[in-house]
């Protein structure tokens, strides 16, 4: 996802997300429902991506293969959104609806807070699940699992990127997309997503203690994952995205986990 392109593709990313803005409420759902929408289109056709995404394409002649598309089934908006898409260098064809991905998970969880947190809940309750492992690979079955399981439990904006990753998995693994999208809508909201194993359950006053260490540390939000696991003795395990921190901090915000319970 994100954090895998480089060159062009980051660079391009970046483009959208200025196009995309900070939509609102039902915008904001619409938007990312008309982007998976796409996402499903291109993920169908290895020839169109390439036409897509082919720097030796003239830009009239791909702007009217999007119109073609998608003009009578998308906002203006998302409409938009597309068009830059396809008028951005990609370093790889399939980079354009991995890039499309992120912009859909990131105006969702720019219009409501916490969809990072939830997207870790749904992981976790299915990674718990070894009997679902084999329904966890996509298609109708994880489809309607996860609609069944968490459309009560969840915001609406967390159960369309939830149910849009099941049908857009791109060879991945569920529970490894969604963990992907986690980090994407955290980051979104300006927080890194830390994932902390204990021993035992953290009470409430020790995980606000660790997040308020842990961002003090990094300078920004902290959103944390928190798991229970009697393998891990002494202490916390502390994890997090490597991309999205410099290694001096790494260490110090993993040091800072493992002394919380000594203080």
């Amino acid at each position: 996802m994100a954090l895998e392109m480089k060159g062009a593709s980051r660079q391009a990313l970046t483009a959208l997300r200025g196009v995309a803005g900070n939509p609102s409420g039902d915008e904001a759902g619409r938007i990312s429902q008309d982007l998976f929408a796409a996402i499903q289109v291109l993920d169908s056709s290895l020839p169109l991506r390439r036409a897509l995404t082919d720097p030796t394409r003239e830009s009239a002649s791909k702007m009217a293969l999007v119109d073609d598309l998608f003009a009578k089934t998308v906002t203006a908006p998302s409409l938009a959104i597309i068009k830059n898409g396809v008028s951005e260098r990609w370093s790889s064809p399939s980079d354009l609806p991995a890039g499309l991905e992120v912009i859909a998970i990131e105006v969702e969880a720019g219009a409501v807070d916490g969809v990072d947190v939830e997207l870790m809940g749904i992981t976790h309750a299915l990674s718990g699940a070894r009997e679902l492992s084999g329904a966890l690979m996509g298609g109708r079955a994880i489809d309607s699992l996860v609609s069944d399981l968490f459309s009560q439990k969840v915001s609406p904006a967390t159960l369309r990127i939830a149910l849009a990753i099941a049908r857009n998995l791109r060879g991945r693994h569920y529970i490894a997309a969604l963990e992907e999208s986690a980090n994407v809508a955290g980051a979104r909201r300006k927080k890194t997503v830390v994932h902390v194993r204990s021993a035992i359950a953290l009470t409430t006053t020790q995980s606000d203690r660790l997040r308020s260490s842990l961002g003090k540390e990094l300078g920004r939000d902290v959103s944390l994952d928190l798991t229970v696991d009697p393998s891990v003795i002494g202490g916390l395990e502390v994890q997090f995205d490597d991309d999205m921190v410099d290694g001096t901090i790494a260490r110090r915000l993993a040091h800072a986990g493992r002394n919380l319970t000594s203080n």
